[in-house]
């Protein structure tokens, strides 16, 4: 997950619009990535037709027509077609900003964090990073991933709100498949994921309450069960803010409660949501709230 010399990490805004964060390609033996890589955004994959092998976590992995999986932020992966073997794949491409404001609530929704974000970063022998979807949800994934392609092909007016819808639909449909899919899953696989969400969401909590220390990424990454890179990008997608801007966020929400209801100078009150200097304290409040702590201050009374 952090950039390590051996595989290169593409970013988003080299591999995706940054306007529209979003692509979707069809992968065939001749048209696929073989070199160990990671990327910045999240890629979903769903097998059409065929087999191929999948390298991710350190493992090799036999994928097959139905096989739905995700390749989460800064995860090194990389495919291989099997010997004498076709298979046709889809990719998606994209950054959470791609659907706006819409993917807050699947931000939230528990199943499809833990397939996309969480279950596939855990390397155990015992779980594996796909879905082998039943017929019938092969049907409707297929349906949905043909309009998506028509739609990124055509670009016709409209293109990038109908992708978003069905992009939405996609979502929707993993995060409900995963969670049929736990239903099989021992006690000790449901617990494992479990522990990563938790971790992730205390960490998020620690930010809340100890945003007055000196806090740094690598110290609340390390709480988050996370690599920091990994971390700030899960920040993004959940909270829709980086760690830098979370954190500011924190601060500046309390430095507006203690300007408007104490008599303590703007210096204390800056040095009490953990600024060591008032000219950072002033540039990030303004940034966040388009007056200075000294306006803001002004009219509260």
């Amino acid at each position: 997950m952090p950039n390590h010399p051996e595989y290169p990490i593409y970013r988003s805004n080299e591999m995706l619009n940054e306007e529209f964060p979003f692509k979707i390609e069809i992968r065939t033996p001749s048209a696929m990535n073989r070199v160990l890589h990671a990327h910045e955004h999240l890629q979903l994959c769903y097998l059409m037709s065929g087999s191929c092998l999948h390298w991710a976590v350190g493992r090799q992995f036999v994928l097959t027509k139905g096989d739905l999986f995700s390749i989460p932020p800064f995860q090194e992966h990389r495919l291989e077609p099997r010997e004498d073997m076709d298979f046709v794949m889809i990719q998606v491409d994209f950054m959470p900003q791609a659907v706006n404001e819409n993917f807050r609530d699947i931000a939230h929704m528990q199943t499809f964090l833990d397939f996309a974000y969480i279950r596939p970063l855990l390397s155990e022998a015992d779980l594996m990073p796909k879905m082998t979807l039943p017929a019938a949800t092969q049907s409707i994934v297929e349906t949905v991933l043909e309009s998506l392609l028509a739609e990124w092909r055509e670009r016709e007016e409209g293109y990038r709100l109908a992708i978003k819808a069905e992009l939405l639909k996609l979502l929707v449909i993993a995060g409900r498949q995963y969670k049929r899919f736990t239903q099989t899953q021992s006690q000790n696989e449901r617990q494992k994921v479990a522990l990563h969400r938790e971790a992730f969401y205390e960490a998020i909590d620690y930010m809340q309450s100890h945003y007055d220390e000196d806090l740094h990424l690598d110290e609340v990454a390390a709480r988050a069960l996370m690599a920091p890179s990994y971390f700030s990008n899960m920040l993004k997608l959940v909270k829709g803010k980086s760690y830098i801007e979370l954190l500011s966020a924190i601060r500046v929400q309390a430095s507006m409660e203690l300007l408007a209801d104490t008599d303590l100078t703007i210096t204390e009150i800056a040095t009490r949501v953990g600024y060591n200097h008032i000219s950072h304290f002033n540039r990030t409040f303004k940034r966040h709230t388009g007056i200075t702590p000294g306006d803001y201050r002004k009219h509260q009374a």
